[in-house]
């Protein structure tokens, strides 16, 4: 698999490929001879690069991987080809009014938001029971709440119009 880097504005692509006991990392025409042992509580690791020794420590957040090595801290962006395809959709997503309908005939059973309210990816918006099954509705996107059409108890069909909102770039 390929995996993608971001120090700064310099963006690498790296594949690895396991050798035994060793993880060779090929970039370019390049190919590094890594050995990687993890050491205490999982955030510090002794690193071998061909055959140069390292030992570094990794803290990870939803956005970024922070390294300390050789006493500088590098904030490292990496994700994989599949995590970059997922992003290139996400991204690719249209702008704009987003409307949000019933996928299947039920029964609105909550409204999570109002008029106004700014929502984010994945957030619930309603909650529609179809099937005896509760199913939450949720954002595709970031935007505002322009306009909501469900009220609880109601009964939906399928393609009904629920809510309208204004999405955010």
């Amino acid at each position: 698999m390929r995996y993608f880097t971001k120090i700064g504005d310099q963006e690498r692509e790296y594949r690895f490929v396991r050798r035994g006991d060793m993880i060779e990392a090929h970039h370019g025409g390049e190919v590094f001879e890594l050995d990687l042992s993890m050491t205490g509580d999982g955030t510090a690791f002794s690193l071998l690069v061909d055959g140069a020794s390292h030992d570094c420590t990794c803290e990870s957040d939803a956005n970024a991987t922070l390294v300390m090595i050789a006493g500088h801290r590098i904030s490292v962006l990496v994700e994989d080809e599949r995590e970059r395809a997922a992003h290139k959709i996400a991204s690719a997503r249209p702008k704009g009014p987003m409307q949000i309908e019933a996928s299947m005939p039920g029964i609105i059973v909550s409204v999570a938001v109002s008029v106004g309210d700014s929502v984010t990816a994945g957030q619930t918006l309603l909650v529609v029971e179809a099937m005896k099954m509760q199913n939450p509705i949720q954002s595709d996107g970031p935007g505002t709440v322009v306009e909501i059409l469900a009220t609880p108890g109601a009964a939906v069909s399928t393609g009904a119009l629920l809510m309208k909102i204004e999405g955010k770039s």
